[in-house]
């Protein structure tokens, strides 16, 4: 039986995807670069060390990532801060929902300790959550399991006791190596064949978890 929920954060509760586009391609710009969303989308899921190497092979090596992160860094900031970020569809109703029912919450998410406390606090979340955890928080990011074992270790359950929601493939395939019931809502990207394969349910939207709520919980 699920005790514990453990959500990822960006793609899952925030729509926060297109809006990080947006900041590398406003970054990428004055640099003479066409941050395109092929580039974008190949990225999602991955670390910073990953990205970067995929940033330099596309834009030649001699490209200054570290800057590029730095300024898109500064462009997402003054967007939180200038911006409501939307939530993905049922996403504020869903958390809600596990929260009345008395369910244990998680997050467990690649993004940066600073940018989620921006978010959470922002939107009044942050006490949702018993546990988070971030990128600043493991070794090894998404798809390597570690943040969805240490969610489950901070709430002191076993994984069999969790559902991991996800949105991503590097983070489908995190929960489900983690041992948990894992549910997709793909924002940007579809789900490869291990993901389809090995997730409890895949659905278009959160809303469409209603009906099947009792099974998914059972």
């Amino acid at each position: 039986m699920i005790t514990t929920v453990i959500f990822d954060m960006d793609g899952t509760i925030f729509s926060t995807e297109p809006i990080y586009f947006k900041c590398y391609q406003m970054a990428a710009e004055p640099m003479g670069l066409k941050f395109t969303f092929e580039l974008f989308e190949s990225c999602i899921g991955m670390s910073v060390d990953e990205s970067s190497k995929l940033v330099k092979s596309y834009f030649g090596r001699d490209v200054d990532v570290k800057y590029l992160y730095e300024e898109c860094s500064r462009n997402v900031e003054a967007y939180f801060a200038s911006h409501k970020v939307p939530f993905r569809p049922c996403a504020k109703e869903t958390l809600e929902y596990f929260h009345q029912r008395g369910l244990k919450l998680g997050l467990a998410t690649s993004n940066i300790t600073r940018w989620v406390d921006i978010l959470l606090e922002k939107e009044g979340l942050k006490n949702y959550f018993s546990s988070i955890v971030t990128f600043n928080h493991v070794d090894k990011p998404k798809p390597h399991p570690e943040v969805y074992l240490r969610s489950a270790q901070n709430l002191g359950v076993d994984v069999g006791e969790c559902l991991a929601i996800e949105d991503s493939v590097a983070g489908a395939i995190a929960a489900i190596s983690a041992g948990m019931r894992t549910v997709v809502v793909p924002d940007l990207k579809k789900p490869n064949s291990f993901v389809r394969e090995n997730a409890f349910r895949i659905y278009k939207s959160l809303c469409e978890m209603g009906a099947e709520m009792e099974e998914i919980l059972g």
